[in-house]
């Protein structure tokens, strides 16, 4: 199981906020969760997992990490997948994960697929890739993006406007909502995640940085970053919902052809979020998984 929230300092001077369970394990699994998430979302799959060591980092701008405004950046780059994928090289490095296992669910899976395309040292130290309902390829955004990147997200920045919607319990509600369209079943929720996402909304900056994050989700260099998934060396991984409303199934069939040496799972009655909805079935997939890895090395 996880430990408590931990940080690690990733460049000027900012803190991601991060869980490790902690265990002795090579290789580690690093896990990404996708936007307006935090790494609450893995917490399910890893008590199922005890033998084998998960760290998993908040996003800059999600969960426990800082918010800063980042003025320093162009517009266009500030809480990109390119730039989530910077800070998070530095946290590998940082944590002095040699050998590792990248992991992400949706947005997440999109930055696990950056990092190992454009970072040859993080590369270098993958053994394999864990795809969950991950994005790469171009889509419509979900309408709910959509208006957190426009005018949703504007109005929401206001302390006014927080603070009313905290007091006529509409923060409640919607923080109740971005977890629930998530899932085939609402009776698999967990209690403490919901919790856990209304905790990340009253945190100052947190619609300022989701804002930043919707606009810029969609990377102007998809196109190319999809075109080069040949180049995956590593054994795949891959998990999906087959009533997955974010993300089309649709992908799933399209990264297990564009990648060599893949995996694929899916489930029934499951929608954007396997690693919860079936927690138990995608860990014993992962453990067979890094078994077969372990043994071939």
């Amino acid at each position: 199981m996880f430990r408590q929230t931990l940080y690690a300092t990733v460049g000027d001077g900012l803190r991601l906020a991060y869980a490790d369970s902690g265990q002795n394990s090579t290789p580690a699994i690093l896990l990404i969760h996708g936007i307006f998430d935090h790494k609450g979302t893995w917490r399910s799959l890893v008590e199922h997992m005890p033998d084998v060591r998960c760290v998993a980092p908040d996003l800059l701008g999600h969960g426990q990490s800082d918010r800063p405004s980042l003025f320093e950046l162009p517009p266009e780059q500030r809480y990109s997948p390119d730039m989530q994928a910077a800070y998070l090289s530095h946290f590998v490095e940082r944590m002095g994960l040699e050998s590792i296992v990248l992991g992400g669910s949706s947005l997440g899976g999109g930055i696990a697929l950056r990092l190992f395309l454009d970072y040859p040292d993080i590369r270098r130290r993958t053994r394999a890739l864990v795809l969950c309902a991950a994005a790469g390829y171009r889509q419509p955004l979900p309408g709910y993006i959509r208006e957190m990147g426009g005018w949703l997200g504007s109005l929401l920045k206001h302390p006014l406007t927080r603070s009313l919607c905290e007091r006529t319990g509409l923060l409640s509600r919607g923080a109740q909502r971005s977890v629930a369209r998530c899932f085939f079943d609402a009776d698999r929720i967990p209690p403490l995640l919901v919790e856990e996402t209304l905790a990340a909304l009253r945190v100052p900056n947190a619609f300022m940085a989701y804002q930043l994050a919707a606009r810029n989700i969609m990377p102007p260099d998809l196109h190319q970053l999809s075109d080069r998934l040949s180049e995956i060396n590593v054994p795949t991984l891959i998990f999906w919902g087959r009533e997955d409303r974010i993300i089309s199934p649709l992908s799933a069939l399209r990264f297990s052809e564009d990648i060599p040496n893949t995996q694929l799972h899916l489930f029934d009655h499951c929608g954007h979020a396997p690693h919860i909805e079936y927690a138990r079935e995608v860990a014993n997939h992962l453990t067979s998984f890094l078994k077969q890895l372990t043994a071939s090395n």
